[in-house]
């Protein structure tokens, strides 16, 4: 599989480069930032946090070339995390248009396993993330951080969904993040039915990734995917995140992943110096 991905033909013999991509955008949406740094070599897990940290986005993404396929990895600005959507998306642009990688399928290997990318014309990318396996949980557990909520599921062993009462309550949210903090969990997801020509809208909380409020969230749709289907029983979803900057996503269920697409656009490109 490896063999037919062709990646010897792109140049990496430079030093570390580096893109500011804006992933998810929309006609009014100005996606998520993530910065993807093409790694020349191996470098230190302890250097690559610290230009995470000096990049100051919620997601910085570390690609390398290792023989046959790609590595990669993603780092907030405090921590190593498992899973990131929106830098997944990034990187597909970088390769795809900054790197003019050939080949229409790209593989990544990762912390959660090996993901693929892949454009769909116009534009329009899609990354499978794996899917994840909700079950109900008690609201309380919340503390009432989010106001009112009538549904709460757990998916995975980091991450709370909870169903706020609708989109006007979702966007009105007042939280506190020393009260977030508190919830057992890496990361909140605030979802909602409906909102401006969509299916759902979302807000992302990870105080205890130093992230606060995310912008927009990919890896959200592991868990808001399955909900939907659930609820609805459509295998695909469109979903606004409602934050500040904005993110529109498209979601597609299947057995063990979820597509996630998304457009994304580069706003600056430059190098790491030593």
């Amino acid at each position: 599989m490896w063999q037919s991905l062709k990646v010897e033909s792109v140049d990496v013999t430079f030093g570390h480069r580096l893109w500011w991509v804006d992933a998810f955008i929309g006609e009014s949406e100005r996606g998520n930032p993530a910065v993807v740094v093409l790694l020349e070599h191996p470098v230190p897990d302890d250097e690559l946090q610290q230009i995470a940290f000096e990049m100051g986005v919620s997601e910085t993404a570390f690609l390398r070339r290792a023989g046959d396929q790609w590595s990669l990895r993603w780092f907030t600005p405090t921590v190593e995390v498992d899973l990131c959507g929106h830098a997944t998306l990034a990187t597909l642009h970088v390769l795809l248009n900054e790197l003019e990688a050939p080949g229409f399928e790209h593989f990544f290997a990762t912390r959660a396993g090996v993901l693929s990318g892949r454009t769909h014309g116009d534009g329009l990318l899609g990354i499978d993330l794996p899917r994840a396996y909700i079950e109900p949980l008690d609201p309380s557990v919340l503390n009432g951080a989010l106001g009112s909520v009538s549904e709460a599921f757990q998916s995975g062993p980091s991450t709370v969904l909870a169903i706020v009462e609708d989109y006007d309550a979702l966007c009105g949210l007042n939280f506190d993040p020393l009260t977030l903090f508190a919830v057992p969990s890496s990361i909140i997801i605030a979802a909602a039915y409906g909102g401006p020509e969509v299916d759902v809208s979302i807000r992302v909380f990870a105080p205890r990734l130093g992230l606060s409020e995310d912008h927009v969230t990919g890896s959200a749709l592991c868990a808001v995917a399955p909900w939907w289907v659930e609820k609805v029983g459509s295998p695909t979803v469109v979903v606004r995140q409602a934050s500040a900057r904005g993110g529109l996503m498209y979601a597609r269920l299947f057995e063990r992943n979820v597509e996630v697409a998304g457009m994304a656009r580069t706003f600056l490109s430059g190098e790491i110096r030593p």
